[in-house]
């Protein structure tokens, strides 16, 4: 269960809730007029946090390779001329449409 302490019992108890912190290594919710306003963790958990995202970004981009390496198997892509084709007739059909409702 997380622990939830008022800013003031932060303000006034600082030393003894970092403390608490370091060594139980669970977070401490501060609330601020009776709302979450921030969290409190060891150093030790925001490093592995920091981490863990990390790996998460990697894992994300591995599995975006992945898939994109399939769709070019499957021959599902377009060259990049088309791309810029097909933006530019974008580009061209919203000025037109623009110049139409004046």
């Amino acid at each position: 269960m997380k622990k939830i302490i008022p800013i003031t019992d932060l303000q006034r108890q600082a030393g003894q809730i970092i403390g608490g912190v370091t060594t139980t290594d669970e977070p401490v919710v501060i609330t601020h007029r009776g709302r979450a306003a921030a969290v409190v963790v060891s150093a030790r958990r925001y490093t592995q946090i920091e981490r863990d995202l990390e790996r998460l970004d990697e894992l994300e981009l591995l599995e975006a390779v992945t898939r994109s390496r399939a769709a070019i198997a499957r021959g599902e892509t377009i060259s990049h001329a088309e791309v810029k084709r097909r933006l530019e007739k974008r580009k061209n059909g919203k000025t037109l449409k623009k110049r139409r409702a004046r």
